[in-house]
């Protein structure tokens, strides 16, 4: 699944970005989930493990804006990978994607 900005938006502005920002807001405002973490930071910090911090970090995992938010981030780092490899590409002649053991000829120049 490939995702890229469309020409003459920029990054800034992407689809993929603004999700991120939302994301991140609605979770920020999501108060039982700053609970969870709150909780969560605070049984870390005193090096608690066991039954109760897994409990919470399940219950924080199930929260659909925790959900949303861990997406949102994955989107945002495939698309700054996908970034990274075409700046890479026109800076280094290189792609790190393109496998030169199953090369289709696309003449990529693809990392021997």
């Amino acid at each position: 699944m490939e995702k890229t900005v469309e020409l003459g938006k920029s990054l800034a502005d992407s689809d993929i970005i603004n999700e991120l920002r939302d994301a991140e807001i609605a979770f920020l405002n999501d108060k039982k989930a700053q609970l969870l973490l709150s909780k969560i930071k605070e049984h870390e910090k005193k090096g608690h493990q066991g039954v109760e911090l897994k409990y919470l970090k399940e219950e924080l995992f199930e929260l659909g804006s925790y959900k949303r938010l861990l997406n949102a981030q994955k989107a945002s780092k495939e698309l700054m990978a996908e970034i990274n490899s075409i700046l890479n590409f026109y800076i280094n002649g290189v792609d790190h994607k393109c496998d030169k053991d199953s090369c289709a000829n696309c003449h990529r120049h693809c990392v021997k």
